[in-house]
């Protein structure tokens, strides 16, 4: 009997960390036509009577590459014949399918090829009735992952990479299917020799020269360089850096289902996590539970990077009631007095009155100091107030507790009237601390205000444009600047009825 190949080694061991081994099940397994995924095949064949399982290879035809491509699917198509193994070889139509996914799918070339990968495996694997979706990704590409994942500023997650085995990652809550890659232990020159001792044609992908995409550009340009001059071992170190955080995520999990179930409760699609409980844990553990909460609400948390969870952090510390985040894939996170909320961007209600119409402001005279305005549910006071009579603080700007805003801006911004009223298509706004204006729309948009208030939100609007947009901040000609001592001010207050 010929001996085991090191190769056949490596995915032996890891269909027995799986518990793959000896169940009778079926796996399919993503072929390319390149070096790293033929191996893999050759591999589960030589192994699938020793740890009983069944193969049908998979193979989607992207349709990217022309006639490269169905040169790939026909290659695929022949070696599955060969070896009397039934295969799956589809070609799709990418414009088509981001037609049909138009909510879901990503905009990058990478991205969208890469999620209908994911949705044809996820498709052959539920007609097969497969447990799992064998994948080739190496040691190299774990090392890229990291690596890339490092320079986008990701946290544990990302710096733990690809698990040998995981939830099935695309599309959302495709439950009963695991992604396995077992050939993480080893690289790609232990693949291509594996290839090269059985003979087997495989297939190049011209893609992996294109520099313009920026896995590429790490594979062939960044990795070599930090093996040249800074650390020959660069591949083994980013490994060993993915296991270390793949460790203390899986601390870290423990503490969440530990503390879970005291300060979470979920209603519906939407998930409460209850403020008391949670400010007074460590914020590494609040990024975990915050995480875990988007999870449960989206079900893929693959697009949430840590600066979304630091937005949410930033809602936790810093007592912003009514203020909200908007998060990928349409979630918002909502502080309102007692939880953090996170929910579908449809279902989140706006704190704020509607405002139909545009209603002028009654202003402040020297025999009428304070100036109040009743209009749809809301409360407007416009006061008159000497330098000497302004509070210390806030002595810019902003009180805001989801109901009261309050902010001191200079009497001649107003000129001789103001209204209040919602926005308007392609109106503009510049804010405080900026030297030029810009969209509205932009500005909701960095500001994180959910999509279904933007409509709802009061605009204070006077001859020179909108002076004030209520609850979030002041244009820069309104202001009251710190060494200002001469000349009127006026309060603004807006308190929602």
């Amino acid at each position: 009997m010929v001996p085991p190949a090191p190769l056949e080694i490596i995915v032996s061991d890891a269909i027995v960390r799986a518990g793959f081994s000896g169940r009778g099940l079926t796996l399919v397994v993503g072929v390319s036509g390149g070096p790293d995924s033929s191996a893999l095949l050759h591999c589960l064949l030589r192994l699938r009577e020793r740890h009983d399982f069944r193969i049908h290879v998979a193979h989607l035809n992207h349709d990217f590459r022309g006639q490269e491509a169905d040169d790939d699917a026909a290659h695929v198509a022949r070696m599955a014949g060969l070896l009397g193994v039934p295969a799956t070889v589809e070609k799709w139509d990418p414009e088509e399918f981001r037609r049909s996914h138009s909510v879901r799918v990503s905009s990058s070339f990478e991205d969208l090829a890469r999620e209908m990968r994911y949705d044809f495996l996820a498709q052959v694997a539920r007609i097969t009735s497969a447990t799992a979706v064998a994948v080739g990704h190496t040691a190299d590409d774990q090392a890229e992952t990291v690596l890339l994942h490092i320079l986008r500023g990701a946290g544990l997650h990302g710096i733990a990479g690809m698990a040998e085995l995981s939830p099935w990652p695309w599309p959302e809550k495709c439950e009963g299917i695991s992604l396995f890659r077992p050939l993480l232990k080893a690289g790609e020159n232990d693949t291509l020799d594996y290839c090269g001792k059985l003979g087997l044609e495989t297939r190049e992908d011209s893609g992996n020269s294109l520099l313009r995409f920026t896995r590429v550009r790490v594979r062939r340009q960044l990795m070599p360089e930090l093996a040249v001059g800074y650390n020959p071992r660069i591949r083994d170190a980013l490994g060993r850096l993915a296991r270390t955080a793949a460790l203390e995520l899986d601390y870290f999990d423990g503490e969440v289902s530990r503390v879970w179930g005291n300060l979470a409760r979920q209603d519906g699609g939407d998930v409460y996590l209850d403020l008391p409980d949670l400010d007074e844990l460590h914020p590494a553990l609040q990024a975990h539970l915050v995480r875990k909460a988007y999870f449960q609400v989206k079900g893929d948390s693959r697009r949430l990077q840590e600066s979304h969870v630091n937005q949410m952090l930033e809602l936790v510390a810093r007592n912003k009631t009514g203020r909200a985040v908007s998060l990928p894939g349409g979630i918002t996170a909502h502080r309102s007095h007692a939880s953090l909320v996170l929910s579908h961007q449809l279902n989140l209600p706006c704190p704020v009155p509607g405002l139909e119409g545009e209603y002028p402001l009654e202003l402040p005279t020297e025999t009428r100091v304070n100036a109040v305005t009743e209009v749809e549910g809301w409360r407007v006071t416009l006061g008159l107030s000497r330098p000497d009579q302004v509070p210390e603080e806030p002595r810019r700007l902003v009180q805001w507790d989801g109901r009261i805003w309050s902010a001191l801006l200079t009497a001649g911004s107003l000129g001789d009237g103001a209204t209040l009223r919602t926005r308007r298509p392609g109106e503009r706004f510049q804010p405080t601390g900026m030297h030029q204006d810009k969209k509205l729309q932009d500005f909701f948009v960095d500001q994180h205000v959910p999509r279904s208030w933007r409509d709802r939100i009061p605009l204070l609007i006077t001859k020179q444009g909108v002076a004030a947009v209520v609850g979030y901040r002041l244009a820069q000609w309104a202001r009251v600047e710190d060494d200002e001592d001469e000349g009127d001010r006026i309060w603004l207050t807006i308190e929602a009825l």
